[in-house]
């Protein structure tokens, strides 16, 4: 079926997502550099470089939504807008990340399209089903099922690594430790289970103990700094791993993982999630455990490199990332795939975004 091309519907929320998160990421690079903060209270007052930082902190903070928004889009055209754009809030505020998103769009859209099929109604009401009926009861049957079932083994998960961290705390094994704080903190790149470690290392960190919170920034940093180290081994060892898109989404990727920013690795990430996710996982691992090994402990909570003059043994906790993103890089080699171009005959073209026919009656 036409409507279950999971790729195709993927790149066309990639597509718009792109300048969308190069945009906001940078704005927040921008900041960062020019040692802007997150604005708590605009009657206190702020500077430019606050008000910066705060824009692309907030535009990406409303990533789930976005392509939640354009996923469903794809796969429902326009009656598809309205519910993949709510399914995303609720992944926003339920903490889903953009992987919740992502679910968000693809059920929002399917859910559309199957009661284009069964809904019946007079011919004189036949208007208000793209306008009215299909985002209501989809955001109604979606929005339920994602709220009291999705989240089910979600509330799990995090209360599983909850648990799991608190035991590990009290334990000797610091490289074991480090280890899976390193993966946790990678694995869904900015989600759910790396939002549940971020409160915990957090508290840590203002007990007095920081090389957790530590830990966690480098192993953010792992995917785009190990996708970008692997498209140079690549190279070296004239393999064929990269498409001309994912090339130049490293670009913008390794600027932004430098400020412990993940979502411009989106576009590749999500060509070959499992693959690339498992590097991850292994990359973040090595990094965790050497960080927590050699006690890199920090005083600011994130910032990528802009937090380094708060980390203790900071050539030490560089070579941890470099090895972490190395090993991902290595690992990369054998798991990767190019990206299969499609042949004329069998292309797929991205939905366009068309808004022509939407009249305003006044």
């Amino acid at each position: 079926m036409k409507e279950l091309h999971l790729r195709k519907h993927a790149m066309t929320g990639i597509s718009y997502m792109i300048p969308y998160v190069c945009a906001a990421g940078m704005l927040m690079v921008i900041g960062n550099i020019f040692g802007g903060h997150t604005i708590q209270d605009y009657r206190a007052g702020f500077s430019i470089p606050d008000a910066l930082t705060t824009l692309g902190g907030d535009g990406l903070g409303i990533l789930p939504v976005f392509i939640s928004t354009f996923i469903a889009y794809s796969i429902a055209d326009r009656p598809g807008i309205a519910p993949g754009f709510l399914l995303g809030l609720l992944c926003k505020a339920n903490g889903f990340g953009f992987l919740g998103g992502l679910l968000g769009g693809y059920l929002g859209g399917w859910v559309v399209n199957w009661l284009k099929k069964v809904i019946k109604v007079p011919s004189f009401a036949e208007g208000i089903v793209p306008q009215m009926i299909l985002p209501l009861l989809t955001t109604i049957i979606v929005g339920l099922f994602m709220e009291y079932v999705v989240s089910i083994p979600i509330l799990a998960l995090t209360n599983g690594v909850t648990t799991l961290l608190t035991s590990l705390q009290s334990g000797s094994s610091v490289l074991l430790l480090g280890a899976i704080l390193g993966t946790l903190s990678a694995i869904d790149y900015g989600g759910p289970i790396n939002k549940v470690v971020f409160v915990f290392v957090l508290a840590l960190m203002t007990q007095g103990i920081g090389a957790p919170i530590s830990t966690l920034i480098s192993a953010s940093m792992i995917a785009p700094f190990g996708l970008t180290l692997g498209y140079f081994l690549s190279k070296a060892l004239k393999l064929d791993l990269y498409s001309q898109q994912e090339v130049d989404a490293l670009k913008s990727a390794f600027l932004m993982g430098c400020c412990q920013i993940t979502e411009g690795s989106y576009p590749i990430i999500l060509n070959d999630l499992l693959r690339i996710t498992i590097c991850t996982g292994v990359g973040a691992a090595v990094d965790g455990a050497l960080t927590m090994y050699w006690n890199c402990a920090s005083i600011v909570p994130a910032g990528g490199f802009f937090a380094l003059p708060g980390i203790s043994n900071p050539g030490l906790w560089l070579l941890s990332l470099f090895i972490g993103s190395a090993v991902f890089a290595v690992l990369l080699q054998f798991l990767k795939r190019k990206p299969v171009e499609e042949s004329e005959e069998d292309e797929e073209v991205e939905k366009e975004l068309d808004l022509s026919s939407i009249k305003i009656s006044g």
